[in-house]
């Protein structure tokens, strides 16, 4: 029960990506707009085939003092094969080191842009990781009452599950580093909310399609524990 998980890792490989593409439609009351434009050159990595599950999670908090999230015991969240959720930027950080202390292996949360990289699969262009018409047969999403299994989905190009629905994951980055000028301004816990990290990715809650686009960037504080949130690794 206490075994160390080995998150099953997929080879990202080396490439150029064009941030925030398409570009963000005209919408007043939006106000993470996304920036278009931008080419970051993206090294090659390893990125976890899926978010991290219930029963990895377990194991990391089987071994450590770390708190549980809220929702891991609670019927319809607590399958083993769910994405934790619940999980702060501090959690997600706290089990890249977890993990990096017992296996040896430099795991990390992912950068911003390598996210949006491994998200589109090889896409370039569309507005989802299949196309570009939001269709509930590729995610979860639209307000399900909970997260499915992890791999319920086919994956992207890059054998990728559940990047776009499901639950949003954390990115390394701070999200005024990376968002052109848009100001944090999500403060739920009371923190300054320039220290606010990328989410990225939309989640089972999310409603919206524009928060569901490969191209959009969240941000919350990084002692945030929503119901939504979960993490992959990278190495």
């Amino acid at each position: 029960m206490n075994s160390i998980p080995h998150p099953a890792m997929m080879n990202v490989p080396a490439g150029r990506i064009h941030l925030g593409v398409p570009a963000c439609p005209p919408r007043s009351n939006l106000p993470w707009v996304w920036h278009t434009g931008t080419v970051v050159e993206v090294a090659a990595f390893q990125l976890n085939r899926t978010h991290v599950t219930n029963a990895e999670y377990r194991a990391f908090l089987a071994t450590t003092s770390r708190p549980p999230p809220q929702h891991l015991d609670q019927p319809g969240f607590d399958s083993p094969m769910q994405p934790v959720v619940g999980v702060s930027w501090d959690d997600a950080t706290a089990y890249c080191g977890w993990l990096v202390q017992k296996t040896g292996r430099p795991y990390r949360l992912p950068g911003d842009a390598e996210w949006e990289y491994a998200a589109r699969g090889g896409r370039e262009d569309s507005i989802f990781p299949w196309g570009d018409a939001l269709d509930p047969r590729f995610a979860c999403f639209g307000g399900q009452a909970a997260p499915r299994n992890v791999g319920s989905f086919a994956p992207n190009g890059f054998g990728l599950h559940d990047m776009i629905g499901n639950a949003w994951a954390w990115c390394s980055d701070r999200f005024e580093d990376v968002s052109a000028g848009v100001k944090a301004i999500n403060k739920p816990t009371g923190k300054d909310p320039a220290d606010n990290r990328v989410l990225r990715g939309g989640s089972y809650m999310t409603c919206h399609y524009l928060n569901l686009w490969v191209a959009y960037r969240h941000e919350d504080p990084v002692d945030l524990r929503h119901e939504s949130i979960g993490f992959r690794v990278a190495l």
